[in-house]
This record gives structure tokens, C-alpha cells and sequence, in this order.
């Protein structure tokens, strides 16, 4: 398995999308999220994307070059429009005004419409955490998931994630998805010729299956905890496409990002952040630091040697890839090298 240095990953990224016409400051942006992504080991929302992307881009389906726009706001809300820029542009400007609200008032909520594939949502919840605060992010996505008594796909499976600042590791975070897994892990698993566990998908009949050769054409995603998952998408919605006044996932507006190129992928995000120091005097990252350190003391099941908290598994991979450079799997390597050749930009694997 090659590696990558973590910057050498974010300057290749950042000269192909500079190549292809985007501006300094929206090809570093989404050269961050991607290569980041791919360092806390989230390899199927990071830089593999960024061939598909390019080529959405190519063919008029997202925008290189459009800048979110804020066209309704309050001193604890926003609404932007996106514009159909790429979706690291979209949620890194919306977090990151979300973020600036809440140092003043406390707790801010920012949803932005006509946007594209975000990549992990836990990125931006980690966004607020750098800064002391707690940030939740979501995003509506096209409809890929079952819901209970149903037969194909209905909802988005509606990623979302929170982050808190800690001491130990930087963050307590999760990034999830509303399904059973991530659809690109159910793709993925076709390319590659592998059956799957039945508690992935459903066939075209509503029925489990381990088999991932008809989807995305036939059968949906499975959600998590059956109601329960479920019902979160539909959180999700209500805080994205119905608070902002975007589509929905159910609505028919929303198409996929990747299957759907020349398509307008048409989906929404939603920034949350609070303040802790407006509402206590212990700083938080202290708080969250005794509240984790109790959550790994618990007394263990037999044969267990070791409790995580949300998010330190990714971090351990981080902190691993800081000093040693990021594992590149193979479906990863072989995109960057596509772009590379492509592009005319050196890859410096090693």
C-alpha cells in the first residue's frame, strides 16, 4: 500500500482543481476537507471523489467557480445559496459562519440550499470543535434508503455529525450516515466483486440481501435500527431541505451526485454551533475531557482490553498518518494516479 504525506496530498489536490479553473481559495478549501478526510481514514468520502467531481464539473453538473451566497440572516441564523458550487466550498463557508455567530449569540444555525456532495460531515462539525465550540452538521442526500414497509428507495440516508472539543484527543465526534452503512462502501463492494452482510441493502422486492451487483439500479439502502434510523433522516430533512426551503430528498429535486453527473445534485446542509463558555464556567473541553475519560474507565466486558470514545479511533489514524503518512487502499491510489496523469501534477507517493 502506497503512501502520501498529508500536505503533498493537499498541494496535489489543490494544483488539479487550480488546473481545472477554480480559484486559490476554493481549490485549498476543498483540497483540505478531502485530504483530511483521508487522514482520519474516511477513504471512501476523500480524495477518490475528487476524479468525479472534476469530471461533474466537466460536464455541467457543479460549478467550479460559483460562491455561496447569503441571502437571508439574523444575528443566529442564516440562509445561503450555494449556487451549485462544490460542496466543501458550501459547507466549510456555512460552518464557518455558523461558528462566528455563535461566539455572540450563544448558539447559531446555518442551512445552505442548491448545493453538491459535502463529502464526511464530520469535517465540519470538527470545524466548530478547533474553536471551542460543539458543532453538529447534516446534509439531505438523493433518495438511496428504505424506510420500514416500504419497497425501494424513498429517503436520503441523511449523514450527520457532532463534534465537541476534549483534551486528550482533540475531539468527541461521530459521522454518520442514517443507513446501515455508506452507500459507496455498497459500490464499492460491486467494482470489487464481494458479497456484502445482509443488513446492507434490500433487493427489488424490499427483501435483505448480500448481494450488491443490481444496486443502485434495484434494492435501496438498509437504515440503521430500522424505525429509528428512519426517523433521523427525516430530522435531517426537516433541519435541511424543509428549514431551507431546498428540495428534499423525497421530493423527486434531489439526484444522485455521482450516478446523475450532468445532473444539478440539488441538496442542502445544515450548520449548528454553540458557545459552552456563554453557558458555564468550567471550559468545556475540560468537561468533555472528564465526561470521556469515565466513558473509557467503564468497568469492560470479558475479553475487551479497551473503550473508545466517538471519534478516537479516527484520530489515533490521524495522528498515525501525521507522522507517517497516509495508507492510500488501492481504489484510492489508482483515481489520484488517474488525476495525476491526467493533470500533469506530480504525486509524491512513497
Amino acid at each position: 500500500m502506497s503512501k502520501i504525506l498529508i500536505h503533498d496530498l493537499k498541494d496535489f489536490c489543490k494544483a488539479v482543481l487550480l488546473k481545472e479553473g477554480m480559484d486559490e481559495a476554493g481549490a485549498a478549501v476543498t483540497a483540505e476537507v478531502l485530504a483530511e478526510t483521508d487522514a482520519f481514514g474516511i477513504n471512501s468520502h476523500g480524495t477518490k471523489n475528487l476524479a468525479n467531481y472534476i469530471y461533474k464539473a466537466r460536464v455541467g453538473g457543479v460549478s467550479l467557480t460559483a460562491k455561496p451566497e447569503v441571502v437571508r440572516e439574523g444575528a443566529a441564523y442564516a440562509l445561503m445559496e450555494a449556487h451549485h458550487c462544490l460542496g466543501m466550498v458550501a459547507g466549510s463557508t456555512a460552518m464557518e459562519l455558523a461558528c462566528e455567530k455563535a461566539k455572540k449569540a450563544g448558539i447559531a444555525i446555518v442551512t445552505i440550499k442548491n448545493s453538491c456532495h459535502f463529502g464526511a460531515a464530520g469535517y465540519y462539525a470538527n470545524i466548530a470543535a478547533r474553536q471551542g465550540l460543539i458543532g453538529l452538521a447534516m446534509s439531505n442526500v438523493d433518495p438511496n434508503m428504505t424506510i420500514p414497509g416500504a419497497r425501494g428507495m424513498v429517503i436520503g440516508n441523511n449523514p450527520f455529525a457532532y463534534a465537541a472539543p476534549a483534551k486528550d484527543v482533540p475531539s468527541v465526534f461521530l459521522d454518520v450516515a442514517m443507513s446501515n452503512v455508506a452507500s459507496l462502501k455498497v459500490i464499492q463492494a460491486r467494482k470489487d466483486g464481494q458479497e456484502i452482510p445482509n443488513t446492507w441493502i434490500v433487493d427489488k422486492d424490499g427483501l435483505p440481501t448480500t448481494d450488491p451487483s443490481h444496486y443502485p439500479e434495484e434494492g435501496a439502502m438498509q437504515p440503521f435500527a430500522a424505525h429509528k434510523g428512519y426517523g433521523f433522516a427525516v430530522l435531517v430533512e426537516l433541519l435541511s431541505g424543509i428549514l431551507s426551503g431546498g428540495c428534499t430528498s423525497m421530493g423527486g429535486g434531489i439526484v444522485s451526485w455521482c450516478f446523475e453527473p450532468e445532473q444539478k445534485n440539488n441538496v442542502c446542509h445544515t450548520f449548528i454551533a454553540i458557545n459552552p463558555a456563554l453557558f458555564g464556567e468550567e471550559p468545556a473541553a475540560e468537561r468533555v475531557e472528564t465526561m470521556a475519560q469515565q466513558l473509557r474507565r467503564a468497568p469492560k466486558a470479558k475479553n475487551a482490553t479497551r473503550i473508545f470514545t466517538p471519534g478516537e479511533i479516527e484520530w489515533e489514524r490521524y495522528c498515525k498518518a501525521e507522522k507517517e503518512g497516509i495508507d492510500l487502499p488501492e481504489a484510492v491510489e489508482e483515481s489520484l494516479k488517474g488525476l495525476a496523469e491526467q493533470s500533469g501534477v506530480e504525486l509524491k507517493l512513497f
